[in-house]
């Protein structure tokens, strides 16, 4: 049995029978060399630094890309299967880890050189000089999507692109091509300037011709202004004979404004006679209006006021005939219940009855006219029965009497 104790950051797995039993961070532990294996993986960030050189642009220029890349191991199970990070004793540990980081690195500067190639291969040279940061982007993102990375176990921490440069010949053309745009320019400038001279030499000549003309013009308003002196003259004399004729027009107009005036007074005077005498008759007709529509006013509300009270006297009379057909009703139906329960009882009693003694009775309080119709009754019910039947003119002459004295006396 052996003790080995590995640095914290050493990732270190145990394996038995080919199946991992122990790993984890800086672990200490004891193992038989001759069942156990051990792998130790480093946990810690490295830089890998790459420089292409064989680049060519879509323009066929060459150029070189330098940058630094920064990587860690992620999923150690998957970098110990595709990488050799097995511990031996006795061995430089430490510079076996360093050879085979070396190895990652040169898988992972190959990825980068294949997505460089096709970034550069896509733009000309001044795009891809000034495409830096763009260009580290593009080749993380590159990376992130990369299965071969997922394989090897490694995450991408940072690239960063520290220099793009093309070769001597295209850099001094380039370098020309600024120069002759500066020294553009430049000549631009000196242009400009000489330009703004014959401007600022041209603005004066135009302010002399300027002043000339102002001159001349101010000259010509000289003139016109004599010019209109003379005819404001004229014109305030041709005034002066307009203002006289005027004045004579205005007195005569006067004159007969005057006249106007007086006769319109005399007539609004007449007018407002008879207006005032229009609005006193007036005055009377609206009073005698207004006193007819109070009277009416005060009729129609007396009217209503009577028809609101008998329509009150209406709905509690109403009330009142609805609350007495309500107890009359009932009455009627407690009268009717005390026939009914009456009338049943006689039918009751009249069920219990013989006939033929109900019969007997009835007949013995019957008056003889009585008893013949009902013994013509009898005889016509049973007709079937009676073979002849005989009555004489004496017998029908006293029954027919009979009868009309029970009428008499009844009516008497």
């Amino acid at each position: 049995m052996k003790f080995k104790k590995f640095s914290p950051n050493d990732y270190v797995m145990v394996v038995k029978n080919g199946k991992i039993v122990k790993q984890g961070l800086g672990l200490s532990l004891f193992y038989n060399e001759l069942t156990t294996n051990i792998m130790v993986a480093p946990s810690t960030a490295f830089d890998g630094a790459f420089a292409f050189d064989d680049l060519v642009t879509s323009d066929y220029q060459r150029v070189c890309v330098q940058g630094v890349t920064t990587y860690m191991l992620t999923d150690y199970e998957k970098a110990t299967q595709m990488l050799d990070f097995s511990y031996n004793k006795g061995a430089a540990v430490y510079e076996k880890i360093a050879v085979t980081m070396a190895l990652l690195e040169k898988r992972i500067n190959n990825i980068i050189k294949a997505i460089i190639i096709r970034e550069v291969s896509r733009k000309d040279v001044r795009t891809v000089i000034r495409c830096a940061d763009e260009m580290a982007k593009v080749i993380v993102d590159k990376l992130e999507a990369d299965e071969s990375i997922t394989k090897l176990g490694v995450s991408i921490v940072g690239v960063n692109i520290l220099g793009i440069n093309p070769n001597a010949e295209t850099r001094k053309a380039l370098e020309a091509a600024a120069r002759e745009e500066i020294l553009k320019e430049q000549d631009d400038a000196i242009y400009m300037r000489r330009n703004a001279a014959i401007e600022q030499e041209r603005i004066i000549k135009e302010n002399e011709i300027n002043t000339e003309i102002k001159v001349a013009e101010k000259e010509r308003e000289k003139q016109e202004k004599e010019q209109d002196m003379k005819k404001y003259v004229q014109q305030c004399e041709l005034d002066m004979k307009k203002e006289e004729q005027e004045r004579e027009q205005a007195m005569k107009l006067k004159a007969l404004q005057a006249e106007l005036t007086m006769n319109n007074e005399k007539q609004e005077k007449e007018q407002a006679m008879r207006l005032r005498a229009l609005k006193a008759n007036l005055a009377l007709d609206t009073e005698k209006q207004e006193k007819e529509l109070e009277l009416r006013e005060k009729a129609a509300t007396k009217k209503m006021e009577i028809d609101n009270e008998e329509m009150l006297g209406k709905i509690e009379l109403e009330k009142k005939n609805k609350e007495y057909t309500a107890l009359e009703a009932e009455n009627a139906k407690i009268k009717a219940d005390q026939e009914a329960y009456a009338v049943e009882g006689i039918v009751r009693a009249y069920n219990n009855l013989n006939v033929a003694l109900v019969e007997a009775c009835a007949m013995a309080q019957m008056d003889p006219g009585t008893l013949m119709a009902r013994a013509f009754m009898n005889i016509g019910e049973n007709a079937d029965k009676i073979g002849t039947f005989n009555m004489t003119p004496d017998l029908l002459q006293t029954i027919a009497n009979g009868i009309g004295e029970n009428l008499v006396k009844k009516q008497a």
